[in-house]
């Protein structure tokens, strides 16, 4: 019975372990499967980011993900080889080099590995001063204690890295502390056991190791260092006593002055947000004061590695370092600056002018010139100072003393090059100026002896655009003074006079002193003549164009106060539905009449609203006494005024200063709506639509509520989307009552941090353009730009919190392919407001010739074939022979005259005659 129990039981842990085994085996495939699943997933995204960056290898956070992508599946060969790629592109934080180190370090077996590491360590030195990574490499040279002249190696490395780092005054006594630890670690082993004999050779060896310590310490303590104190008790207690060497003293206490006047620059860096950069400069500020070049490079140093993307903190450096002449040093700065800045033309042109001063070979100098070239700048002007600055260096080359046709033939080809170039992208616009053309035209005339191509080149740059500029014929001339004859002297200003339009006084006056200095009576005459006639006929064009100016601004601005006093009559007016709309067109077609007849003739126009005459009565009054003029009898008592046009919506001025005017509402948007948007500003009183004749919403109204907070609190919501349109919210103002013109609502100057984006697609969203940018910066706000009715433009304005930011996101983003649109990016730099249109096309990248809405700038509009004439019948009748009469032909809208004994009719004629009395 027992041995038949413990078979039992035997058999029933058999087949609980045969159950375990299987459960974990299951567990086992169900985990393999999984992980199988997710390295799938991470391969696909890992091929996709590959070709992503295939295409545009200037996306950082593509590399990133990637990186991370490779990190987490464990493949090291493409993981080296995609932060490889990385850095060949963009240089490296210090967290991205301390990853990539930690991974590599443990893998470095002999001798040609430990190589490589010190290699990537070489590379991390160059992108950002950092005190981890330099505590990675020294802790790294440790490991190579074991080698032959290890110990020197290990030494080697303290003092790079103390050198580069040892005067960070919050990090530095990190390197300190560990040099120290490392030499007492080296003393203590040379200490002798108890009891043992020293010898004289340990003897020497204990005493040069116990030197090296103390040495440590005082060179410690005579660096301003954070918390410096503890380090001096520190050598006091390993010394055993409580006085140091006057010395150690002495240069302890002008350490510890020097940190004090710092304190407070440190713990703004502390206390400030990220990058610091007020803070940066104002310690770099107090720095410059000291003119000690060691510190200065360590706080610009520490400055770029939070500011990076800096340009200007870059120039303000390599500026510093240009005075200090140190060719090492210049280079290296140069070569981090434009890794981190490549957009910056100014920071190209200064690397140029040093390499020049460094006396670089000319193919050096050729393929930082090709580089710069291929940076991809935003603007014509910083293509411009690139080519500039390269044929200046060209032009130096020359040596006119030796043989120079080699170096000669170079610089006319660049030169040559530069100038299609600029014209070939940029037109007239890419060397406004002709800057290049000029310097070209004064080698070959001054140093070449070629006239002949000087004035060949001064003939392209008038007949490319120029020949209207006062300016650039003067340089033509004064170089024809100087190097050229009287006979083209005088053809050069006789053709300029003819010529310019912007400053012909300037050419005047040259060509009568050139007369008076080298022609004879004769040719004085003549050019005083000329000058006397051109000058008569340019003052006329003048006058005409004032006059023209003058008349236009009357008119318009008549033309507008009868417009304005008809719509404000016809809304006082009760009649029925058919005499309204003849009754309105009368009105409106009586201006109209009269505009087009003073408009396609040299008569002066006369309105038939009385209200053209200039009076000292207050606008208001004229207006009521000139409306009570048109309004029948019937409606002169007041009933039913404000009924003609819709329903009236009575508004109390004294509630201005708490009621919100709002407009462009969708015409069904109802009350219910926008108390549903404006209840989150505040408490509402009321809500009033205006509204038609049918009762029908007329697109805009008032809200009005109980204190003013709460209109600011409205106004916050102007061209918010309300039913897939942008609506408009303003205060609520009186327009009879004279005020400053409404101003635009968002800026119109340069902003370097704001991009303008145009030739998106209409399905792009808000969300979708943020997604594309927020990669290059933290954005602050985005504006999509929209129709009155919200249908989008494709435009959009990308403002980031920093200049930096924007300059990299023009150089990833423009020209991106999203569908089949080709995405343009620019700086925001809008053109003047009221230019004309002419000028708005030729501006410059990132300016809007014309978003389609707004007033246009043509004058007048063609008829088009199906255009209705709104003359009524009445006038358009078939004037009898010998009668008078202005009629406004029926077919083409002509004006013809005919004669006529028939008085004219006056306006209460024609009220009359539409009245039918």
């Amino acid at each position: 019975m027992a041995d038949d129990a413990q078979n039992d039981t035997e058999m029933e842990g058999t087949e609980e372990l045969n159950q375990n085994q299987e459960e974990e085996s299951e567990e086992r495939d169900s985990t393999d499967g999984s992980e199988d699943e997710h390295e799938s997933e991470l391969e696909l995204k890992i091929a996709a980011l590959t070709k992503q960056i295939s295409q545009n290898p200037y996306v950082y956070d593509n590399h990133i993900e990637k990186i991370k992508a490779l990190r987490e599946l464990g493949d090291l060969h493409r993981l080296r080889d995609a932060r490889e790629e990385m850095s060949k592109h963009f240089p490296l934080t210090e967290e991205l080099w301390l990853e990539w180190l930690h991974d590599e370090i443990p893998l470095a077996s002999d001798e040609n590995e430990r190589k490589k590491i010190e290699k990537l360590f070489e590379k991390s030195f160059d992108d950002y001063q950092s005190v981890p990574v330099w505590l990675e490499y020294v802790q790294f040279a440790i490991g190579r204690m074991g080698e032959k002249e290890g110990l020197v190696t290990v030494r080697n490395a303290f003092e790079q890295a103390l050198t580069a780092v040892g005067l960070h005054v919050s990090l530095g006594s990190n390197i300190w502390e560990a040099y120290r630890e490392f030499e007492n670690a080296l003393l203590a082993g040379l200490m002798p056991q108890p009891g043992a004999v020293v010898t004289k050779e340990e003897e020497e060896a204990f005493a040069i190791q116990n030197q090296r310590v103390i040495t440590l310490f005082k060179r410690q303590l005579a660096v301003p260092l954070l918390h410096m104190q503890d380090t001096l008790k520190e050598y006091k207690d390993w010394l055993g006593q409580d006085d140091i060497d006057p010395d150690t003293q002495a240069a302890f206490s002008k350490a510890l002055q020097t940190v004090n006047s710092v304190q407070s620059l440190e713990d703004k860096l502390l206390t400030s947000e990220a990058p610091h950069l007020e803070a940066y400069q104002e310690y770099i500020a107090h720095e410059l004061k000291t003119e000690d070049p060691a510190r200065i490079q360590c706080i610009f140093e520490r400055a770029l590695k939070d500011n990076c993307l800096n340009a200007e903190l870059w120039m303000q450096y390599t500026a510093y370092l240009d005075k200090l002449k140190f060719k090492q040093q210049i280079t290296s700065a140069y070569e981090r600056a434009l890794r981190n800045c490549p957009w910056s033309s100014v920071l190209w042109v200064k690397y140029l002018l040093a390499m020049e001063r460094q006396n670089t070979s000319f193919n050096t100098m050729k393929e930082l010139a090709e580089k710069a070239l291929l940076a991809g700048f935003s603007h014509s002007g910083d293509y411009l100072a690139v080519w500039c600055q390269y044929c200046d260096y060209l032009r130096r080359r020359i040596d006119w003393e030796q043989d120079h046709e080699e170096t000669l033939e170079t610089f006319q080809l660049t030169i040559e090059r530069a100038i299609d170039f600029m014209f070939e992208n940029y037109g007239k616009d890419g060397d406004p100026e002709a800057i290049l053309q000029q310097f070209w035209a004064v080698i070959e005339a001054k140093y070449c002896k070629n006239l002949e191509k000087a004035r060949e080149i001064w003939n392209q740059v008038m007949q490319a655009g120029h020949g209207s500029e006062a300016a650039l014929w003067l340089q033509y001339y004064r170089l024809e003074r100087m190097y050229g004859d009287n006979k083209h002297c005088r053809r050069i200003l006789q053709k300029a006079l003819n010529s310019v339009t912007d400053w012909p006084e300037s050419i005047t006056q040259a060509y009568i002193n050139f007369e008076r200095e080298e022609g004879n009576l004769e040719q004085y005459d003549t050019a005083v003549t000329k000058c006397e006639a051109q000058m008569e006929r340019i003052n006329e064009r003048r006058a005409k164009t004032r006059r023209n100016h003058k008349n236009m601004d009357l008119v318009m601005a008549r033309w507008k106060t009868n417009m304005s006093i008809s719509k404000r009559l016809l809304k006082t007016l009760t009649l029925p539905r058919k005499l309204k709309g003849r009754y309105c067109n009368s009105f409106f077609l009586s201006h109209a009449v009269k505009f087009l007849s003073w408009i396609t003739s040299t008569a002066q126009w006369r309105p038939c609203i009385p209200y053209t005459q200039v009076s000292d009565e207050p606008p208001s009054k004229r207006l009521k006494e000139d409306i009570s003029l048109y309004i029948p009898d019937s409606h002169q008592s007041g009933e039913g005024l404000g009924q003609f046009h819709g329903q009236s919506v009575r508004h109390d001025p004294s509630k201005d200063n708490v009621t919100a005017f709002i407009s462009n509402l969708d015409f069904s948007l109802e009350e219910e709506r926008l108390k549903e948007v404006f209840q989150k500003c505040g408490e509402i009183v009321n809500i009033r639509l205006v509204r038609n004749y049918k009762g029908k919403s007329k697109g805009f109204g008032y809200v009005e509520f109980t204190d003013s907070n709460a209109v600011l609190q409205a106004l916050k919501l102007d061209r918010e989307f309300v039913d897939g349109r942008p609506m408009f919210v303003s205060r609520c103002e009186d327009r009879t009552v004279a005020k400053q013109p409404p101003q635009f609502k968002f800026p119109t100057q340069l902003e370097k941090n704001k991009l303008f984006v145009k030739g998106l697609p209409f399905t792009v969203t808000k969300e979708d353009v943020e997604a594309i940018f927020k990669e290059h910066g933290k954005i602050k706000e985005i504006r999509m730009v929209t129709y009155r009715n919200g249908s989008p433009k494709g435009i959009a304005y990308v403002e980031y919190e920093d200049e930096q930011s924007a300059g990299q996101a023009v150089l990833k983003t423009d020209g991106l392919v999203i569908g089949e649109h080709t995405v343009s990016v620019a700086i925001s730099n809008p053109p003047e407001r009221k230019t004309p249109l002419s000028t708005r096309m030729a501006a410059p990248v990132g300016r809007v010739p014309n978003l389609g809405s707004g007033k246009k700038e043509t004058d007048f509009r063609g008829k088009a074939r199906t255009q209705v004439s709104l003359l009524p019948r009445a006038l358009r009748q078939q004037a009898v022979p010998g009668n008078s009469t202005t009629t406004l032909g029926a077919k083409d809208g002509a004006l013809s005259e005919k004669t006529s004994d028939k008085p004219a009719m006056n306006n209460a004629d024609f009220r009359a005659m539409l009245l039918k009395k």
